[in-house]
């Protein structure tokens, strides 16, 4: 599971969402400081990495994962939207009512 967004809600969700034993890498600062305990990382045994965004060892891993389908990233995906329709899809991710947003050609 992998955390681009920075903001504290999208680690949220990928800890409640990792399978016991799996991992986090987390690309990206958020603006806040997390609201919420670490503590299920113990629990489940999860490692918990960061990443600057320019380390391509781990983007051809992602890459990897989503073509063998390994990777199922529908749980985070919030919508999608037209090209042109990028400010709604923006407004939902900055207020909270979605973690990610697709933006369609």
């Amino acid at each position: 599971m992998i955390d681009a967004t920075g903001i504290s809600a999208a680690l949220k969700t990928a800890m409640d969402l990792v399978r016991p034993a799996g991992w986090i890498t987390k690309v990206g600062w958020g603006p806040q400081p997390a609201d919420f305990s670490l503590d299920p990382l113990v629990q489940k045994n999860v490692r918990l990495q960061g990443s600057f965004s320019h380390n391509w060892p781990i983007w051809e891993r992602v890459i990897q994962l989503l073509s063998t389908g390994q990777l199922d990233i529908d749980p985070i995906i919030g919508g999608r939207w037209k090209l042109e329709q990028w400010q709604q899809a923006f407004i939902a991710m900055h207020s909270g009512q979605i973690v990610k947003a697709v933006l369609v050609p």
